[in-house]
């Protein structure tokens, strides 16, 4: 996620650079063209391309609001996500208790509570990596036991897994009396359950793109206008067409290269929905709500960058 206020030229150069260098070698082609070698059939009827730049607007405006859309879908799963979470370690650590006339050590508490804590963040991290398409799992050591870092590496989907063992072993300490009905079915089971559903938004975004065929006729007609506009500027404006194209032509192309980049918001682009940085944060708030005294730091942006 992009959070620095203004947009360096350097970055914008490494981006739009090879484009802007192309409208004005082109846009010097025509002028020479017409201006010199007075070959008119170059011109273009300004009126028509007029229409034409109007259309363009109109398909980029719905496009980059669809995506847009997207990207805040995205981040609101995530927003449920952290909402959910901190209310799930506050019922962890609220509702599961040992049983009635029946000591137990505060460690093996305490044990238990960690337990269902850090699997929940590995949960977190593994949907994190998966939308991202990370090959390394690594990240996972820190939260899960041995047994259950090498049984997760078989699995097609980690995040799945995590929260149906999580389902699992609350249904254990259910039935051994760590959980009062009420508290098992009304409290954490839907906690899984809004688990389960922001992954499912999260998922359907990453593995549906923006139809394709928006994203091909928007770019076809754009690349038809900025080549036609110094064809109808040139017999006006002579050699002032040269800039007046090359401004126009790249706000037109940056706008379509700021929708194509918005619309996929897991690909591990500086456009992206920060879930390095969420997922450190619920883990923040997690472990404080554990009690423990050793929690990490959020993370720092990185070149106006927070992942």
């Amino acid at each position: 996620m992009i959070v620095q206020r203004t947009i360096r030229l350097s970055d914008h150069i490494k981006v739009d650079g090879a484009n802007v260098l192309f409208f004005i070698a082109y846009g010097c082609l025509v002028c020479v063209l017409y201006l010199t070698f007075a070959i008119e059939f170059l011109v273009f009827p300004i009126s028509e391309i007029n229409v034409l730049g109007i259309a363009v607007a109109i398909l980029l405006g719905f496009r980059n609001n669809e995506a847009y859309n997207r990207y805040w879908e995205a981040r609101m799963a995530w927003g449920d996500l952290t909402n959910a979470s901190r209310n799930f370690a506050a019922q962890i650590t609220g509702y599961v208790q040992p049983p009635q006339k029946q000591e137990q050590a505060s460690s093996d508490v305490t044990g238990i509570h960690s337990e269902l804590i850090y699997r929940h963040l590995a949960f977190l991290n593994a949907l994190r990596l998966q939308l991202r398409q990370e090959v390394s799992w690594e990240e996972l050591t820190p939260f899960l036991s041995d047994q259950e870092f090498q049984a997760l590496s078989k699995a097609a989907n980690k995040a799945t897994l995590l929260n149906q063992w999580q389902s699992r072993r609350l249904q254990e300490l259910y039935r051994s009396g760590w959980i009062e009905r009420q508290a098992y079915i009304f409290g954490l089971m839907e906690s899984i359950k809004a688990f389960f559903a922001a992954q499912g938004v999260c998922e359907r975004i990453k593995t549906t793109p923006l139809p394709r065929q928006y994203g091909l006729f928007t770019k076809a007609f754009l690349w038809i206008f900025v080549l036609l506009l110094p064809l109808g500027l040139v017999q006006q404006l002579g050699w002032v067409t040269l800039p007046i194209s090359v401004i126009l032509s790249t706000i037109f192309t940056v706008t379509e290269h700021i929708g194509s980049r918005t619309e996929e918001p897991f690909s591990r682009e500086p456009e992206d929905v920060a879930m390095s940085s969420i997922c450190r944060n619920i883990e923040i708030d997690l472990r404080q709500q554990l009690g423990e005294s050793s929690i990490p730091t959020p993370l720092e942006v990185k070149d106006g960058v927070l992942m």
